[in-house]
């Protein structure tokens, strides 16, 4: 589970260090991953913040994981001559996904029924 967990969280990640947006794609990559398990987007998350800041894999087995997950242009490069790995696209983007945080929160605070008179 906790390897299955990284794989989804580095693959929805894609290898971005800011990338927003991306705990419903590690949700969805984990219940493709793990279908017997039920877990919330929320526990996901604290799972995987926990596995990363408790150490329970040594940096080779973190960077292994992640490789996996989201390979390199330079791994893909050195192939010598293979196809290109077609980056997973989801078949429904929801439109708050790609949304910032802080305008979504700006406008649930201007539509607030505090707010109506």
């Amino acid at each position: 589970m906790n390897a299955n967990a990284l794989r989804a969280y580095f693959r929805a990640k894609g290898g971005e260090s800011g990338a927003l947006a991306y705990r419903a794609r590690t949700h969805r990559l984990f219940t493709e991953l793990e279908p017997s398990i039920t877990v919330t987007e929320q526990n996901l998350a604290d799972r995987v913040r926990y596995i990363l800041r408790s150490n329970i894999f040594d940096g080779a087995e973190l960077e292994r994981l992640r490789r996996e997950a989201v390979p390199s242009s330079n791994e893909n490069a050195t192939t010598g001559g293979a196809a290109p790995q077609i980056v997973e696209q989801p078949a429904h983007v929801d439109a708050a996904e790609n949304t910032p945080v802080w305008f979504l929160i700006q406008m649930m605070m201007k539509h607030s029924p505090r707010n109506w008179k």
